[in-house]
């Protein structure tokens, strides 16, 4: 099997005619990288690896960047070597529960705050809500680019870090400029439903401070000086050599990928345009997103799903708890509803159309339709 998608005929196995809401890309040419990494690299740290890091870096447009075994370590180990233990971190209210548990992991506390119309940072709340705030965390939600240059001038008017959550979004872009290249350090996740996976958990954390990317590596490899040296508390979290072989062959493929989603999302653009569905943003001269999810809002946002399940149409929700009403969160901070309200209402509204680059026009077209037909029988 060459041509085909090795993952993507398991899935078509588990519910034939299934429009999935996403389909992780496994296929010869991966399997084939895999199989020549496990036969002659080393297993762990291998050249794959360091090959792998290279490529990312020179495709984010940054110095370095190091793979570790998950985003939540990219987000972890780059917060704790940027040190905000002790500190509050700015952070959405609206993203995986991994953001904000990083910061905790890291010896921090999450400073949450509301989103604005593009699910991204309020950065206009910034000055009133963040004043205490030792280090910014925005997230790319959803592939879309946060306002990076509001961001920007408040870090730097302030004298704080960004580090940034670009595990939605690979390839994204502010001003021509990749998302990961603006901060102290971008951290990325490929997690098998992200646009880039590896076959599994991995993350990466590009950065233009060597001194910074030198501790991370430090970090993920036990704290090792040498081999059989260690001066620092370090952790396992290394990305394996096949693991980061698949990543190289889709990171060759990951433009193409993205500018299939950027035209399945204009397709939905297009279908939905007489509905009262509330679209996500489309980008603009700035910002240009890579649709990692096309996420919807609407008022019937349960009984939508369940509509759309029994036409055979799969839907994700991403995300229906705010981060700060998570029972973890909620019980350590007292954080009651609507102290976030444009975060909540994107909880309670939001539904993940299929997206993938395995869609076919027609797939869109049905889903679309879909909904159409929704709204006709049970209202706006």
């Amino acid at each position: 099997m060459t041509d085909t998608n090795l993952y993507t005929s398991r899935l078509m196995a588990l519910g034939e005619g299934m429009i999935r809401w996403c389909e992780p890309i496994i296929d010869g040419e991966m399997v084939d990288a895999a199989s020549n990494a496990l036969m002659n690299e080393k297993l762990v740290l291998g050249e794959s690896v360091f090959k792998f890091e290279e490529e990312f870096a020179r495709y984010c447009g940054v110095d370095r960047a190091v793979s570790v075994s998950s985003g939540t370590d990219a987000l972890f180990l780059a917060m704790k070597v940027i040190g905000v233990a002790g500190k509050k971190v700015a952070t959405p209210a609206s993203s995986f529960i991994a953001t904000p548990n990083s910061i905790v992991r890291a010896g921090g506390s999450p400073l949450f705050m509301d989103v604005n119309r593009e699910y991204t940072l309020d950065a206009s709340a910034l000055d009133a809500k963040a004043g205490e705030a030792g280090a910014l965390l925005p997230v790319h939600l959803y592939g879309h680019p946060c306002r990076m240059d509001e961001l920007l001038e408040f870090s730097e008017r302030k004298g704080i870090p960004i580090i940034e959550d670009a595990c939605q979004a690979h390839g994204a872009e502010f001003s021509g400029r990749r998302c990961g290249s603006f901060g102290a350090a971008g951290c990325f996740s490929f997690y098998s439903t992200k646009n880039l996976t590896v076959g599994g958990d991995g993350g990466m954390v590009t950065t233009n401070d060597s001194k910074l990317a030198s501790e991370i590596e430090k970090l993920r490899n036990c704290g090792r000086k040498s081999f059989y040296e260690h001066d620092a508390i370090g952790y396992t979290s290394r990305l394996n050599t096949a693991n980061a072989a698949i990543g190289r062959v889709q990171l060759r493929r990951l433009d193409g990928w993205n500018e299939k989603r950027r035209e399945i999302a204009n397709l939905y653009f297009k279908g939905l345009a007489g509905t009262s569905v509330a679209l996500p943003p489309k980008g603009d001269g700035k910002a240009m997103p890579v649709f990692h999810l096309f996420s919807i809002r609407h008022g019937k946002r349960d009984a939508m799903r369940e509509f759309l399940k029994q036409k055979g149409v799969e839907t994700g929700m991403n995300y229906p708890v705010s981060l700060h009403l998570q029972p973890v969160y909620a019980g350590m901070f007292g954080y009651a509803p609507g102290t976030f309200p444009n975060s909540e209402a994107l909880s309670s509204g939001v539904l993940c159309l299929p997206m993938h680059v395995n869609l076919r026009a027609e797939d869109v077209k049905f889903v679309c339709d879909s909904i159409v037909e929704f709204e006709a029988k049970h209202g706006k």
